[in-house]
């Protein structure tokens, strides 16, 4: 046996310590600490809520990198114009990424209030029925994955865009030259030559998505029931909630092989385009 105290001077970080414990019983107020194996991790293999977290984790984070690379893409190509929308839009594209993402939650929450939220009033002028937003376990998933594309799709437009600059326009012009329309030049030069920086950008907001926790916490708290219930907000209600903090560490470590497992895939995919365009 081991006392909770004597863990500490084998802890090196974050993560050894965090992997430390998820192979004991910790939990608070128990005076003595046992090491139990993989006892913890075969308990998450055999629970099913703890499938549902990985399977919320993945469609959170695949769903708003795909759109908000989409949508990044889109406002990109408007910044490489002079149009004024494009103008207009530039000085103000910087205001969601430095918003506290636990402000951006609660604003939001606020505006998807399915009775007085100014969204359902938007879409009421346009005819359209109350929408349950966050409060309905059909929709609260699609309402958090659009908090995230708000906010964090900047972040691709800013990378695409820098990607655009870098294009010489000596490339564009031999394409039009050659007969090439708006959309082919687009397509068959801008799009392979900018898929690099989507991909890396593509990276960052992974890592980052998969280990989502302020704005869906401070939006659904992993509701309604378990819909929204990703493997960082599992974790902080296994272990400061029901103060299993050895069976919270096995859901954190979980969660760390779910980031490496697509970092690398994404890693990988942007080595390949990198060679392909190159």
């Amino acid at each position: 046996m081991l006392r909770s105290l004597q863990l500490s001077p084998y802890c090196s970080g974050f993560f050894s310590c965090s992997s430390m414990v998820s192979f004991t019983d910790l939990k608070l107020g128990r005076p003595l600490v046992r090491f139990i194996g993989l006892d913890n991790y075969v308990t998450l293999v055999n629970t099913p809520d703890f499938w549902n977290s990985v399977r919320a984790t993945i469609v959170y984070a695949g769903s708003a990198v795909v759109v908000q690379a989409a949508f990044g893409l889109a406002l990109a190509k408007l910044f490489a114009t002079d149009v004024f929308l494009a103008r207009l839009m530039r000085p103000i594209i910087l205001l969601p990424l430095v918003l506290p993402p636990m402000s951006v939650a609660l604003m939001w929450t606020t505006m998807m209030d399915p009775q007085g939220g100014i969204m359902n009033y938007l879409l009421s002028l346009a005819g359209i029925t109350r929408f349950a937003w966050i409060s309905d376990p059909a929709t609260a998933m699609f309402s958090l994955v659009l908090i995230d594309v708000w906010t964090y799709t900047p972040f691709f437009a800013l990378i695409i865009f820098a990607g655009l600059q870098g294009i010489n326009d000596e490339v564009r012009e031999a394409a039009r030259v050659n007969g090439a329309k708006g959309w082919a030049t687009f397509l068959h030069i801008e799009l392979p030559l900018v898929a690099p920086y989507i991909l890396i950008a593509s990276v960052f907001r992974l890592i980052e998505s998969l280990n989502q926790f302020d704005i869906i916490f401070g939006t659904t708290q992993g509701g309604p029931g378990n819909s929204t219930a990703v493997l960082s907000v599992r974790a902080y209600i296994t272990a400061f909630q029901n103060l299993a903090f050895g069976r919270g560490a096995a859901i954190m470590v979980a969660n760390w092989m779910v980031v490496l497992v697509g970092t690398f895939a994404a890693v990988k995919l942007w080595r390949f385009v990198r060679q392909r365009v190159s």
